[in-house]
């Protein structure tokens, strides 16, 4: 086994993989790294992991949670430490900036299946644009804060003004560079169905979108799109539906994309509908 030294101590390539995945997608859970071939077997992910967390100073944290209510058990999720991120920069060179959380805690057990669906997005359009040698020049979510402009705090990297005092904040932010230009995305993931609320929160979309937001935000002369993911068929039909009898959207009908997150994770780029049934390609 070709080993790679760290100081004093080597990992293993398995062990180069999963460190190299985490500081893509930041949290990652064992389902996501079998499906991103990291290993076939989860008995010996789960060894390969527990190496890196025995370091003296670990380069892996783990979030384990407890018995939930809806879903039984939740799956533990991983993520680089602060130490493990460092040492990345500057021992592996990773071309991307390492993702790894910042400040106190990183339980997000109120929005974890929320939260994994849109890293699911994320590894969808890396992993497929990859494969077809497109760029995903970006992808910034909702859970990673930058520095505010305010003298205290941070705010979502995904946030989208609107006006001087209203903003709203997609799950996701990204762009793709494809053959003819760059294609900026807001994503909106529902793990709900209420319909009433993803038209209100779609609603917000369109009004950033009839001030030119949020392409203004990275220099875009050219209309971004708003993904709509669905964890169900029926959630998605039903807000289909109630875009299409509603007369403020007709305009921006192009604008609003349709899928369920297991579309997503099968094929990200095609087979996308509009509000009225249209089917439509990503770009």
């Amino acid at each position: 086994m070709i080993t790679k030294r760290l100081f004093f101590r080597t990992i293993s390539p398995t062990q180069e993989k999963i460190i190299n995945k985490l500081a893509r997608y930041k949290f990652l859970t064992y389902r996501q790294m079998l499906r991103l071939g990291i290993m076939t077997d989860r008995a010996n992910l789960n060894k390969q992991i527990s190496e890196l967390r025995s370091w003296s100073k670990s380069l892996i944290g783990s979030v384990i949670f407890g018995t939930s209510p809806r879903f039984w058990r939740l799956e533990s999720v991983h993520h680089l430490t602060s130490y493990g991120a460092n040492l990345i920069q500057e021992r592996l060179h990773f071309d991307d900036p390492v993702r790894f959380p910042k400040g106190k805690g990183v339980l997000f057990q109120q929005d974890y299946l929320h939260r994994i669906s849109t890293i699911d997005v994320h590894i969808a359009l890396q992993e497929q644009s990859s494969q077809n040698n497109w760029g995903l020049l970006f992808f910034l979510a909702y859970f990673d804060k930058g520095a505010s402009a305010k003298k205290r705090g941070y705010k979502a990297e995904s946030t989208i003004p609107i006006s001087r005092n209203e903003h709203l904040i997609a799950d996701a932010l990204c762009m793709l560079e494809t053959p003819k230009r760059n294609e900026l995305y807001a994503i909106e993931v529902f793990n709900w169905n209420d319909t009433h609320r993803v038209h209100k929160s779609l609603l917000h979309h369109l009004k950033a979108l009839s001030v030119g937001q949020p392409s203004k935000m990275f220099g875009l002369s050219h209309g971004s799109r708003i993904l709509c993911i669905f964890e169900t068929e029926n959630g998605k039909l039903n807000v289909m539906k109630r875009l299409n009898e509603d007369t403020r959207f007709t305009e921006a009908k192009r604008h609003f994309l349709f899928k369920t997150i297991e579309e997503v994770r099968e094929n990200v780029f095609e087979g996308w509908v509009l509000f009225d049934g249209e089917i439509v390609q990503l770009f």
